[in-house]
């Protein structure tokens, strides 16, 4: 896909950091899949891996977790 942020480039597959604050809490999830601008930098994630990724948040916050950092896939 063309990166909307630079429109100068196409988006190549790689991997992005994705730092995510729910209700007070902070949580950092590594080696996340994702559509990179070789141009930018931009990111983008597709609706299943951000499904995966609110779903582990809101999980960890129920838990009562106030910061955590964890590796893709996001399993709780």
């Amino acid at each position: 896909m063309k990166c909307i942020v630079c429109k100068h480039a196409e988006t190549n597959p790689g991997t992005t950091t994705v730092t995510l604050e729910r209700r007070g809490a902070t949580f950092v999830f590594k080696d996340v899949p994702a559509q990179i601008c070789p141009n930018c930098g931009e990111d983008y994630l597709d609706d299943a891996v951000t499904g995966s990724l609110v779903k582990s948040a809101d999980a960890m916050v129920a838990a009562g977790t106030q910061v955590d950092i964890r590796r893709y896939p996001a399993t709780v």
